[in-house]
């Protein structure tokens, strides 16, 4: 339990600085040297986690969805696979959905996944106001600990063979873009 309320604190103070510093409407008033600071250091955690994820193996994980179906880092070979990474109580993570449901009608031919440290019942709660189209993974404290994620939302971008290509954090239109930008050329390589 404690575990789970580090991460919580851990996801939220680093998701309000996201939401924050990340917002491409902060006036030149209020992009003072603190907010400057505070994106130069985001950048270099955004790298930090790249260099640590990107070209290697997706890691292992066995978890079930919402609707009882199994998924594995085996199983989602085959198929380009976007994991997005979010919790209840992140409001970007929640304006986000609209965008990954779009993904999703764009994309069938791809895995949509989500995963939380939530439980059943929180993530049941906003799958049902949100009428999310893909697949919701709950308590993924493990997944999430073993990839060193510690901002939400943040998405792992996986190709055909189960290699972590690309990692997206934050959620805005022009991370929207980038990502249908590299899915269609993930889409296109073949296994």
């Amino acid at each position: 339990m404690r575990r789970i309320v580090f991460l919580l604190l851990m996801f939220c103070s680093v998701e309000i600085a996201y939401s924050t510093v990340g917002n491409d409407d902060v006036t030149d008033g209020l992009a003072n040297g603190a907010f400057k600071k505070s994106k130069a250091m985001l950048k270099a955690e955004d790298k930090a986690l790249e260099n640590k994820l990107c070209g290697k193996p997706c890691p292992e994980f066995t978890l079930n969805d919402s609707e009882g179906k199994l998924w594995t880092h085996r199983s989602i070979r085959g198929k380009v696979t976007l994991i997005n990474i979010w919790h209840v109580y992140c409001e970007p993570c929640i304006n986000e959905f609209p965008q990954l449901n779009e993904l999703t009608k764009k994309y069938p031919e791809a895995n949509f996944l989500s995963m939380t440290f939530n439980t059943p019942e929180q993530v049941e709660k906003v799958k049902l106001k949100n009428k999310l189209m893909y697949h919701q993974l709950f308590e993924a404290i493990n997944f999430i600990s073993k990839t060193g994620i510690t901002a939400t939302p943040t998405c792992l971008l996986i190709d055909k063979s189960g290699t972590i290509r690309y990692v997206f954090r934050g959620a805005d239109e022009k991370q929207c873009k980038r990502i249908v930008k590299k899915m269609k050329e993930l889409s296109k390589e073949e296994l």
